[in-house]
């Protein structure tokens, strides 16, 4: 592995934050107030819209709560924080699909 130093490092960072910036109307990520962080910028690049990645988020919420929910799992905060930045999620992508989507397009 070669070290590069802080200032190449930085700039490298700065090029992939922008080259993660997925679409205007979005934000690039949400937080719970406990800290955690979602990247919305990311997954919407990885799906190719917001709606692909509300898409996407709804589904995982959903496998999570058709298995049970928190409760199947050994740590059930981390469980509860993660669909609480989930829940956080959606209503951003919610927000954004909207406004990214053509004038007269039906909504569902």
């Amino acid at each position: 592995m070669i070290a590069l130093p802080s200032r190449y490092l930085s700039a490298a960072v700065a090029l992939l934050v922008i080259g993660v910036s997925a679409h205007a109307d979005c934000p690039g990520y949400v937080e719970t107030d406990a800290g955690s962080a979602f990247n919305i910028a990311a997954i919407i690049k990885d799906s190719g819209s917001p709606q692909g990645a509300l898409d996407k988020v709804r589904g995982a919420v959903s496998k999570i709560n058709a298995g049970g929910g928190c409760a199947i799992f050994a740590n059930k905060r981390a469980c509860e924080e993660t669909l609480s930045l989930a829940r956080k999620a959606i209503v951003a992508l919610q927000a954004c699909s909207a406004t990214a989507s053509p004038k007269g397009a039906a909504r569902g």
